[in-house]
């Protein structure tokens, strides 16, 4: 599984002795005294970019194998995945309870 790209792209712009990231949205990601500051944020950003991807892939996957292995609705499904997201580092440690 390779890991999915940021949707985002970003730029770094000089604004007087400052250095300003913006996304691809025009947003300002950050403003920086350095240009190599700027580009660390930018590589920090597109990671959590590309996780946040991940994540949503994941998600709706893990929806529609509850669906299809309990033959339950989207919104059963996104209940019991949404009630199982609030897990704990613990709760991920526990063994299952049969």
């Amino acid at each position: 599984m390779t890991t999915p790209e940021a949707k985002l792209e970003y730029r770094i712009e000089r604004d007087g002795d400052k250095f300003v990231a913006i996304d691809s949205d025009q947003e300002t990601v950050g403003v920086y005294d350095t240009e190599e500051q700027a580009q660390a944020d930018i590589a920090r950003e597109k990671r959590e970019d590309a996780i946040w991807e991940r994540t949503k892939e994941l998600m709706r996957n893990t929806v529609v194998t509850i669906m299809t292995e309990f033959s339950v609705d989207l919104e059963t499904a996104l209940f019991w995945v949404n009630s199982a997201s609030g897990m704990t580092a613990l709760a991920m440690d526990e063994e299952p309870k049969h």
